[in-house]
């Protein structure tokens, strides 16, 4: 048992820092060991001041302990030192009853500042390694593209992971794997001729055999996956040499090529673990270092740590760092960057660099990403939301329009409700529901995972909430969320906004699929079908001294242009290195 946990444990057992009566023999029961290593525990925390023993001799006299550091220092002390050994599990557990304590996020954070950011070190052959540390509060669950689910898992994806296009900064879909494709004249038909020579991180070469399978195992899978719609329009894909692959489309589909530069059509291996059809056996962590052709390659991942190295034989060029370690924190981190932690704006738009923090101002830049977050109808139950009158008073209670129960339509008692969501949104939820207990609703509150809220869960709820992510590929994501929510509206309104939704994918002009995505949202929000309830940007907040920054589509900070100037390469005022 470690010193930290023992200190802990005298806390548990005495409390407070005052004087406390006790025999070595009391101490040693507690702490499970002989008199012996008891006196050498006790030795040693009072020479790190932590405690004041006065020890007394002969039968009947008792000892005196004086704690005199707050627990929460030591639990703080403890997990620094767990992170550095890998132990965060063990360590979790042991101050869990510390979590929500101010004082110790306060020691985490601070250590954590120092912890994080940019850090050099000298490899075997005495050359420079560049490691960026970057904190992580979300759990990566999954790292194989067809079941992550989490911003976070989307964000190390993209650096491990190359589609056939991509979009660059200006969100304009570009080459990638592919150097080039062709469409038929009826949009049906693509033709794409891939890169020669691209390899991936296990040392095989990209073929098109890869890419029929990567679309073979989309297609064969039972899973909800995101964008799904798109990809069940695929009729077939087929390998006509090593470097070239066909699709064809079952009708013309507009958002394909977005689809095709998106985290759920990255290419893997075809002779990776998971084949067509097999995940219903494999799970996910299955897929421990995945394999991809990105700019980053897996070097190790479990629950607290997943490191990212630079793959050197990277097509599109090496990246500047060496390494970036993504850690696993379960704590809040509320630091010097403030509401920057929140769930919402992930940890990975934080870009520090401690060595010069001190003097320097954070600046903070958006990508032009936002979060919305939405409380949509369920009128496919049968319910009291099937009425348009109590959705309309739903939502004047929310917007804080109506404020009591004073209203006709809440009779005797309460107009009982089940309220769906993600943990992020646990918070939010609760909000709603107080103020539609205020105006004579009874809202019961259900949180989820992931898997859960995809499943049947949603149908049989009356609100659910959740947020929409508006980056370069909106239009996607837009016709996917209205899709998904026409699944819970009743079957004319149904139809109506699945017909909308066929002329959007039908239109080959951006201007008019946005024109009637717009509209299809303001059909929605009229019938009071979907309810805004607030819109963020996502920033980064960073420092001067961090170089290269960029963006991809997703408003994701692109690791593989970051870098960092060595102390020595500054230019002072004269101009002069």
């Amino acid at each position: 048992m470690k010193l930290h946990q023992q200190y802990l444990l005298l806390h548990t057992r005495f409390g407070d820092m005052t004087e406390h009566e006790a025999t070595l023999s009391e101490l040693a029961e507690l702490l499970d060991c002989t008199h012996r290593n008891t006196l050498t525990i006790v030795k040693k925390m009072a020479a790190c001041d932590w405690i004041r023993w006065i020890s007394q001799r002969g039968r009947g006299r008792r000892s005196t302990l004086t704690l005199l550091v707050p627990a929460e220092q030591i639990a703080a002390e403890y997990m620094m030192q767990a992170l550095n050994r890998r132990e965060l599990h063990q360590a979790a557990e042991q101050v869990r009853a510390f979590s929500t304590s101010t004082m110790m996020r306060e020691h985490l954070n601070h250590w954590l500042l120092g912890y994080s950011g940019h850090h050099t070190e000298a490899g075997e052959h005495n050359e420079r390694i560049d490691t960026l540390r970057l904190p992580l509060q979300q759990q990566l669950h999954a790292l194989d593209p067809l079941y992550i689910n989490l911003l976070a898992e989307s964000f190390v994806t993209s650096h491990v992971f190359d589609g056939l296009v991509q979009r660059n900064e200006q969100g304009d879909i570009v080459p990638c794997l592919a150097h080039t494709w062709d469409v038929s004249p009826d949009r049906k038909t693509w033709l794409f001729h891939l890169r020669k020579g691209v390899l991936f991180h296990n040392g095989g070469r990209l073929t098109a055999g890869d890419v029929v399978h990567t679309f073979a195992r989309l297609q064969a899978t039972e899973r909800r996956t995101l964008y799904r719609d798109v990809s069940r329009q695929i009729l077939s894909v087929e390998a006509l040499n090593s470097l070239t692959v066909v699709f064809r489309l079952k009708a013309p589909h507009e958002l394909f090529l977005s689809f095709l530069a998106t985290s759920r059509a990255v290419i893997v291996p075809s002779d990776s673990t998971m084949k067509p059809g097999d995940d219903k056996s494999v799970e996910p962590e299955s897929m421990s270092k995945p394999v991809g052709t990105g700019p980053f390659k897996v070097t190790l991942w479990d629950e607290h740590l997943c490191r990212l190295e630079a793959f050197p034989a990277y097509f599109q060029g090496r990246a500047h760092l060496d390494r970036v370690d993504i850690l696993q924190i379960p704590w809040s981190a509320e630091t010097e960057w403030g509401e920057h932690g929140e769930a919402e704006t992930p940890f990975f738009h934080l870009v520090p660099n401690p060595a010069a923090a001190k003097g320097a101002d954070w600046i903070q830049i958006s990508a032009g990403v936002m979060v919305n977050k939405l409380l949509t109808c369920n009128t496919q139950k049968t319910g009291p939301l099937s009425d348009p009158a109590i959705r309309t008073h739903l939502y004047d209670c929310i917007s804080g329009v109506i404020q009591s129960s004073e209203n006709p339509l809440v009779k005797d008692q309460s107009i009982p409700l089940q309220l769906a969501t993600i943990p992020q949104y646990r918070k939010d939820a609760a909000m709603i529901a107080a103020k539609l207990e205020q105006c004579g609703y009874a809202c019961k509150i259900h949180i989820a995972t992931m898997e859960q809220f995809k499943g049947p869960l949603r149908m049989e709820s009356d609100l659910i909430l959740f947020s929409l992510i508006r980056d370069r590929d909106e239009e996607l994501r837009r016709t996917d969320l209205y899709l998904t929510l026409s699944e819970h509206l009743d079957e004319p309104t149904q139809c109506r906004v699945q017909m909308m939704l066929q002329t959007v994918i039908e239109s080959p002009l951006m201007t008019d699929r946005i024109t009637g995505l717009d509209r299809i949202e303001q059909f929605l929000l009229d019938h009071h079908l979907m309810f805004h309830l607030s819109e963020k940007p996502v920033e980064t907040a960073y420092l001067p001294s961090v170089r290269g920054l960029s963006f991809n589509s997703q408003g994701w900070v692109n690791l593989r242009h970051i870098w960092f100037p060595q102390p020595d390469t500054s230019i002072n005022d004269t101009g002069l290195i």
